[in-house]
């Protein structure tokens, strides 16, 4: 969509892009009426053809609109436009208009701060619990938090924007880590465990995977990795996870406590809410003031499950013909003894075969 460029969409004239997701490209704009920037979020043209994807689409628009929050990105505008090319051909662009942030997303600040000081990144987590705090009392959850849907003004972690609110669905929709048409959503580094499996969303699901964030800030390494996606998936719901102070031994035990709670594989045993994680850290915060963060939080509980959910198993050795294997991707699993559709391995080993392409 570079043809932008120059163009206008409604008020706005597009002046550049800053970036691209798999759903939409983000352009610096101008609004010459009131003299200011803006950042103008225009679907892929080629997506427009499928309803639920523009739904989606639209969603963001409703979901931000909802919410006031210094931490969570603004909606100042939502349109359709034509615009034309030459004498006989137009082109129709859905576009969502959000306040412009100077600065970077924590993603890119990670590639040059692989990890950081216990105290930016509790500050971090603070900024995002209180974010996701906002959003859940609206009776929303993000269901894609990650490092790249997370902006730094200034490009300092002192202030971020939480944005991409394009998951975000109401909590009484009972929604699942897959879509109407059995694609998995979210991002499977940060996905909770029950969103991988398909199960509901909740707001558990936010605080894991603001617990993923924080983890990968204080250790440098997010909590699974792996080559493919799907073994990523298999590690995040068969394999205990490691141990924060592992990687980082100057970690202080009480942060490693309120970790593991977060990242709790039960959702019911992590923090009952954002606002309860984000006392948590700041009780962390607190200690690593005082300097008495040595010690476990007593408040944090146990983070070890008393009754795990059904894991997943590894699928059955391919048969011995000669063929390659396909490695599997992005979405997950078929027959492997626990309550998932099928249909989302067949989306797992679509994505995967679409990677290689």
């Amino acid at each position: 969509m570079s043809g932008l460029i120059g163009k206008k969409l409604g008020k706005y004239e597009i002046l550049e892009r800053l970036g691209q997701g798999g759903m939409a490209e983000v352009y610096k704009a101008y609004q010459p009426e009131v003299e200011r920037f803006v950042a103008v979020k225009v679907m892929h043209c080629h997506l427009t053809r499928s309803e639920e994807l523009v739904a989606r689409f639209l969603r963001e628009a409703r979901a931000i609109g909802r919410l006031d929050h210094p931490n969570i990105v603004h909606i100042l505008d939502a349109g359709i436009e034509q615009v034309r090319y030459g004498a006989d051909q137009e082109q129709e662009y859905y576009y969502l208009v959000m306040n412009y942030i100077e600065g970077e997303t924590l993603g890119h600040y990670l590639q040059t701060h692989k990890r950081l000081t216990i105290q930016t990144a509790l500050h971090i987590g603070y900024q995002l619990a209180d974010a996701l705090a906002c959003a859940h009392q609206q009776g929303m959850v993000h269901r894609d938090i990650k490092p790249t849907n997370i902006l730094l003004r200034n490009r300092s972690p002192q202030e971020l924007v939480l944005t991409d609110f394009g998951l975000a669905r109401l909590c009484d929709d009972r929604v699942t880590g897959l879509t109407v048409s059995g694609a998995m959503v979210g991002t499977p580094t940060y996905m909770s465990p029950e969103a991988v499996r398909g199960e509901p969303c909740t707001a558990q699901s936010d605080i894991y995977s603001i617990g993923a964030v924080l983890y990968e800030l204080l250790t440098g390494k997010p909590p699974y990795v792996a080559n493919t996606p799907y073994s990523m998936m298999m590690k995040l719901a068969n394999e205990p996870l490691p141990p924060p102070r592992t990687l980082n031994p100057d970690l202080p035990p009480a942060v490693e406590t309120m970790l593991l709670k977060a990242l709790n594989k039960v959702p019911s045993a992590r923090y009952e809410s954002a606002a309860a994680l984000q006392t948590a850290i700041t009780d962390c915060q607190q200690a690593l003031a005082m300097g008495h963060a040595q010690t476990p939080l007593a408040h944090t509980g146990d983070s070890t499950p008393t009754s795990a959910p059904p894991l997943l198993k590894p699928l059955p050795a391919a048969p011995t013909t000669g063929a390659k294997p396909v490695a599997m991707a992005e979405n997950r699993l078929g027959q492997l003894g626990v309550a998932v559709t099928g249909v989302a391995l067949v989306a797992a080993i679509a994505i995967d075969l679409l990677m290689k392409l």
